[in-house]
């Protein structure tokens, strides 16, 4: 049986990646910077104490979808986030090795520029923005360490999360509250469901493989389209989303107007099917009961709520 450390387990894909070992049978322990119940307390950048829960917890692999994932904040704050998101990271990285541990590490489609879209895994990189820089560096970091490390390309990923800050999350509350929202009509992506995502690296961590994969939703869509495809699978009113250019939102931080990834070599790799962007939304739809009992189980404190 495969043990697992996953840092940052009180996020979004932290989560689901705990839930998506655990259904394998593996022994699976949490640890995140935030005081969350049934989760190691661990300072990413403290090596030291990195270290220290390596030696103890003893895992065969170490997944690493922790960070500042704040685009605009990482723009304005480069010192501060490299701090956490290249230099901790990369501790982690060697620390994993001395401990013996496989590392899976979680990066970005914003290492490219968004220029030519569905990206494969050996394209150049060529970040447009700060986060983007610091993924594409921590990437090569993390390979540097060990060969055998995975680092996973994502996008725009969404599901149930206690933080509520993912896009399909941010129109259900607005939404829900009959306010209008602004969306980019001319960002293209790859609309991730957390729960695949977990599912898919699950899988693939099985098999060895190490290197960069893209796993991401099946499909590639303008940012508005899967906004309108939310509204509708929740019942909601899509005509308060409005289109807008993303030029028209105040941001210091350039983006790429089509950063989507090709999926071929994942889709070689492992047998779990990439859902597409209805399917993973129709599933968020009817896990949503289920979902709240795990969160008021792990996490009673919480005070997000969406009403659907």
């Amino acid at each position: 049986m495969n043990r697992i450390l996953v840092v940052g387990g009180a996020g979004l894909v932290g989560d689901a990646l705990l839930r998506a070992w655990q259904r394998r049978g593996a022994s699976v322990v949490a640890a995140d910077h935030h005081d969350c119940p049934g989760a190691r307390t661990l300072d990413m950048a403290d090596e030291r104490a990195v270290r220290a829960v390596l030696s103890e917890v003893k895992p065969d692999i170490v997944a690493v979808p922790a960070g500042i994932a704040h685009v605009d904040h990482c723009e304005l704050h480069p010192q501060e986030t490299r701090r956490v998101n290249v230099e901790a990271t990369a501790g982690v990285a060697r620390a994993c090795q001395t401990a013996g541990a496989r590392m899976v590490f979680f990066s970005s489609d914003y290492v490219f520029d968004g220029t030519k879209g569905a990206y494969r895994e050996d394209d150049g990189v060529h970040p447009l923005n700060e986060y983007g820089r610091q993924k594409a560096e921590t990437e090569s970091a993390v390979l540097a360490v060990s060969a055998k490390n995975l680092v996973i390309r994502t996008s725009s990923v969404y599901g149930w999360e206690w933080a509520g800050k993912n896009f399909v999350l941010q129109i259900l509350r607005r939404l829900c509250a009959g306010e209008a929202m602004k969306v980019a009509a001319d960002i293209l992506c790859n609309p991730t469901y957390a729960e695949n995502l977990a599912e898919v690296v699950a899988a693939l961590a099985e098999t060895g493989s190490g290197g960069i994969f893209h796993v991401v939703g099946g499909e590639r869509l303008k940012r508005l389209e899967f906004a309108r495809l939310a509204a509708k699978t929740f019942g909601l009113n899509g005509s308060l989303l409005i289109p807008v250019s993303s030029a028209e939102f105040p941001s210091p931080t350039r983006r790429p107007l089509d950063a989507s990834l090709c999926t071929d070599k994942i889709r070689a790799a492992v047998g779990v099917p990439l859902m597409n962007a209805a399917e993973g939304l129709e599933h968020m739809r009817g896990s949503h009961t289920a979902w709240t009992e795990h969160a008021r189980a792990r996490l009673p404190a919480t005070q997000f709520r969406v009403e659907i």
